[in-house]
Formats: structure tokens, C-alpha cells, sequence
């Protein structure tokens, strides 16, 4: 909704496509072309700019750099290693892989929130309509107070700003959640910060971590060098709380020493259990295995840690809104019950 990025299902088309194509060894320039006639309808307009660019001497990674902010997270480092490497093939699978996970996470997520958004919304309604219905009354002099809330909110101006201020709450966070889903910078900055987010932490740091292991394997099995290849892994996080440690990683591994020191260089969130994989894969020369072991970990975490944040968020939701029905209950109550000793005395 309002969001701009490629949706993740045409993605997974086109990477299932690219995949097969390319590995049926066609020309790439030939593949795009196609695509900009029958591929997804979201995408032809970048497949056809893609082939132009292809045919004038451009690279894969180069074409697709302007439609950056387009793309999730790990799409352009992955295309960027797969060209160097001659393993397109190989990353198009990978990613046809990830935006499968990723497309499942997104719809679970949607369906756990629904209810709580529902909730909410409706909630907002009641009680607006309450602050209106008091009012009215009160100034007919059928009711004692016209101020259910206790919080100044009366007659019709009051349940106006109340529901445009419960309303605006809800629409600040959908528009901040599409300004990170399509902005790079603005997603890497949101993620950074929602670690520091009880639930929410956990999920997200699991998603880095899945980010950096898939690409260190890709990276890995293709023989980049080492200050390249943390390049592409800490961009591929897209969580400023890792990317702020690249330059101090990149810098330790310039020196000679091995990856695992520069991620505890870098000063980036990274588990100790995660450090210690990488440095198990370079003393036995098996990274590419044990990163792959460790994607899949991170993955299985990233989406139960996720359900478990959507979980507490509707809690959270259902708590707010029986508070704030409850305030009003006990509000009208006691006006009433007050009233009512008042007359009896």
C-alpha cells in the first residue's frame, strides 16, 4: 500500500526466470528484452531500460543502481557478486530463495495484524462516537458530563480531534513504514533503531544476521577478497547498527588479519555464537557450508521472532483499547454515581 519498491512476488518471478534463462546459457541482454514484453508488468519498465544499458557496455550491477531504493535489501550486493564472479545463475537461485522466505514472512505478518488494526480503528470509532453522543446529550441536558474521557475531548469538535488523533497515530506509522520500505537509507536507519525495541530487536537482529551469512557464502564460494567481500555483507544487513561498522572492519582485514576479528573490530551487534562460526569456517577452510548452515538458522529465527513481535504488538493494541474503554466506563460511572449520592443527601 503507497509503497513504491517492486513487489516481492513479481521478484520472485524474475528471479526465477533470470535463473533459468541464464543457466539454458541465453544471452543475458536477449533475457532482459524478453522480459520487458512478458515478465512481470511491475518490472518490464526496468527490464527494457536494463537491456538498453546492457547493450551499451554497462554492467548488470550498474544498469540496476538507479532503481536501488526499488529493490529489498541483499537484491543489487548479490547481483553485484554473481556478475563479478560469473555466477549469476547461482544468485538468481539464491535470491529466488530468499524472496520465497521473505513473501511468506510478509503475508503471515499481514494476517496477525489485521485483527489488532481492525481493533484499533474500530475503537477509535466507539469512542468518538461516545464523545459526540455525551456531548449532545449534556447539552440537552440528559447527561451530567460531556467529557466521557476525562481528557477535554467534548461534543462534536472533541470527537472530531480525538478520532484525527487516533486516526493520525495510525497513519504516521504506515507512512513511516513505506518511507523505510522505499528509501535503502531510511529502511537501514528504521531497522538500527527498532533493535533497541524490546521483541522487535531480536527479529530484526535475525535479519541482519540472515542477510550477512547469505551473502558471505555467495561471497565466499566466488573467492572475493576479503575487504570486498565485508563490503557486500555489511551492506547487505540494510541496519545502520551494522553499516556504521564496515570501515572498521574493511580496515581490519587491510591489515592481513581474518574476518572474525574485524566483525569484533567493527563494534556491530553481532552474536558471539555468530563470531565463532566464522572463525570455525576459516580455520577449516568451510565457510561457504558453515554460513549456509547459519542462513537457515537465522531465517527459521528471524520469522518465529517476527510472529512473536506481531504477537505482543496486538497485545499491546488490545491492552490500549480496553484501557481506554475502561477509563471511559469508570469516567461515566463515577460522574453519575457521584451525582447520584449528591441527590440522596
Amino acid at each position: 500500500m503507497f509503497s513504491t519498491q517492486f513487489p516481492v512476488a513479481a521478484l520472485l518471478a524474475w528471479c526465477r526466470t533470470l535463473r533459468h534463462s541464464i543457466g539454458a546459457g541465453l544471452n543475458p541482454i536477449k533475457v532482459f528484452k524478453q522480459q520487458a514484453k512478458s515478465g512481470p508488468s511491475a518490472l518490464r519498465e526496468v527490464a527494457a531500460d536494463v537491456a538498453k544499458k546492457l547493450e551499451g557496455g554497462d554492467s548488470l550491477e550498474d544498469a540496476l543502481e538507479p532503481y536501488r531504493n526499488k529493490f529489498p535489501p541483499l537484491f543489487l550486493e548479490l547481483v553485484g557478486v554473481g556478475e563479478q564472479t560469473g555466477r549469476l545463475e547461482d544468485t538468481f537461485r539464491e535470491l529466488e530463495e530468499y524472496f520465497e522466505s521473505s513473501l511468506s514472512v510478509q503475508r503471515n505478518f499481514r494476517a496477525r495484524m489485521m485483527y489488532p488494526t481492525i481493533q484499533y480503528v474500530a475503537a477509535v470509532l466507539i469512542i468518538g462516537a461516545l464523545i459526540w453522543i455525551m456531548g449532545f446529550l449534556a447539552q440537552s441536558g440528559k447527561a451530567i458530563t460531556n467529557d466521557p474521557t476525562g481528557l477535554g475531548f467534548t461534543g462534536t469538535t472533541g470527537a472530531i480531534l480525538f478520532m484525527g488523533i487516533g486516526f493520525g497515530f495510525l497513519g504516521a506509522i504506515i507512512f513511516g513504514v513505506n518511507l523505510a520500505r522505499n528509501n535503502v537509507k531510511w529502511r537501514a536507519k528504521l531497522e538500527g533503531k527498532l533493535l533497541m525495541v524490546p521483541v522487535w530487536g531480536p527479529a530484526m537482529l535475525s535479519f541482519a544476521l540472515q542477510r550477512f551469512a547469505v551473502a558471505l557464502r555467495m561471497c565466499s564460494e566466488a573467492g572475493l577478497r576479503a575487504e570486498k567481500t565485508l563490503q557486500y555483507c555489511f551492506r547487505a544487513t540494510c541496519n545502520s547498527s551494522f553499516l556504521s561498522g564496515e570501515e572498521r572492519a574493511v580496515a581490519v582485514v587491510k591489515k592481513g588479519r581474518e574476518i572474525g576479528q574485524a566483525l569484533e573490530a567493527s563494534g556491530a551487534p553481532f552474536p558471539d555464537e555468530f563470531r565463532e562460526m566464522i572463525l570455525m569456517g576459516e580455520e577449516t577452510g568451510n565457510m561457504s557450508e558453515v554460513m549456509e548452515r547459519l542462513s537457515l538458522k537465522y531465517r527459521e529465527e528471524a520469522e518465529r521472532r517476527l510472529k512473536t513481535a506481531a504477537e505482543m504488538t496486538g497485545y499491546c493494541v488490545y491492552g490500549m483499547v480496553a484501557i481506554a474503554i475502561i477509563i471511559a466506563i469508570f469516567k461515566i460511572a463515577s460522574i453519575y454515581l457521584g451525582a447520584l449520592d449528591d441527590a440522596a443527601r
